[in-house]
């Protein structure tokens, strides 16, 4: 029976250890000695009829100590399409939000993009590679951020989001600077380098590039759905009041404080494959941190995809957004289609019904080239 006892007790040490924290957000925020107090209305006025797109210039710091923590750029451009994909309500998930949740489903708005200029203007590829002889950095701690403690200093906190990819210890996943919360040197996200863009052939539950688009969420001034439990403060009315984070992939409904438990939220703690909304409330809040803590964003313009659109006519193809087929207005003409960071991915003649076959590709954003002209369209 005793060593029954001691079985059971290293199988439950050895869960707790091996258990990943999804979000060091919270506990960073407690080390800072920041608290904060429910508020006594937090109804936010929505304008979702005028939902305007904004580009958020982006800079990656990738801090390594071996050849594994140096991630490729693929990895990098693949984090860069999830957050446009999710910050527009075009993941593949949301196919899959229950009935009950549809309208609360929010769109952002926000548009990612690696800055294309240094802090000197010359031409970059907003990748910041940076060897460093700190093996592992402290969960959620700030110095990966400062360059005399073997981490690298962010660019203009003002005009840039910067995320730094590094190992972390202590099982954490990633954790993000709140509006307001530290000083501008120490302004903006931190993601393990594990968990950062898509990585299928990487088994685990958050290879998908939801940690990026959760610990974003907190840096644009949202708070977890369970951040107050069942007392619903939040500061959206539009996500279920959840005494607890959820884990896992649950299936629906689950209920908490008397209610169906919206699982499925970016900001709560289910697997990536299981996160796929944000609602109009936390959409609504996002735009206005934008316009009001981070406006100096809206004001950078050194980010800009490698393809720009060059007056091909929107008459040219339909429809556009587009699920299956795009129609071409001539046929037999050559057709290149190329994603957000300039990659080719597609390349053909259109058929004798002028049609160009886009099933396969993942819903997101992508320019069609057209006798050297390109237009932008949306995979829906």
């Amino acid at each position: 029976m005793r060593i029954l006892y001691v079985l059971i007790f290293f199988v439950s040490v050895n869960t707790c250890l091996s258990q990943k924290n999804r979000c060091s957000t919270d506990e960073y925020r407690a080390q800072l000695g920041v608290f904060k107090t429910p508020e006594t209305n937090h109804t936010i006025d929505l304008d979702i009829a005028n939902i305007n797109e904004h580009t958020i210039p982006v800079v990656v710091h990738i801090l390594y100590n071996d050849a594994s923590q140096n991630i490729s750029d693929e990895r990098v451009y693949s984090q860069i399409e999830s957050l446009n994909n999710d910050y527009n309500a075009l993941n593949s998930e949301i196919n899959n939000i229950p009935d009950q949740f549809i309208d609360e489903i929010g769109q952002v708005g926000f548009n990612f993009c690696l800055v294309q200029q240094d802090p000197n203007g010359n031409s970059f590829s907003g990748i910041n590679r940076v060897y460093t002889d700190v093996e592992s950095f402290q969960g959620f701690s700030d110095s990966m951020k400062k360059s005399n403690e073997g981490g690298v200093d962010p660019w203009d906190t003002e005009t840039h989001l910067n995320i730094w990819v590094c190992n972390l210890s202590g099982n954490t996943l990633g954790f993000a600077t709140m509006p307001g919360d530290v000083s501008d040197e120490l302004d903006g996200v931190v993601i393990d380098y594990l968990y950062f863009g898509i990585d299928i052939s990487f088994i685990s539950p958050y290879n998908l590039g939801r940690t990026a688009t959760h610990e974003i969420g907190h840096y644009f001034n949202l708070e977890h759905t369970f951040y107050a439990g069942c007392s619903d403060w939040d500061e959206c009315d539009d996500t279920p009041p959840t005494s607890s984070p959820t884990y896992g992939c649950p299936s629906y409904p689950q209920t908490s404080c008397m209610t169906n438990t919206m699982t499925m939220n970016f900001m709560d703690y289910t697997d990536d494959q299981c996160m796929a909304m944000f609602t109009q409330c936390q959409a609504q809040r996002m735009r206005n941190c934008l316009l009001n803590n981070r406006s100096g964003l809206i004001n950078n313009y050194s980010c800009t995809t490698s393809i720009e659109e060059s007056y091909l006519s929107s008459n040219s193809f339909y429809p556009n957004p587009a699920s299956n087929f795009l129609n071409i207005k001539e046929s037999h003409v050559f057709v290149e289609i190329f994603d957000v960071m300039g990659r080719k991915i597609i390349e053909l003649k259109a058929n004798q019904r002028g049609q160009i076959n886009i099933s396969k590709l993942n819903c997101g954003t992508y320019f069609l080239k057209l006798q050297n002209k390109t237009k932008q369209f949306i995979k829906i």
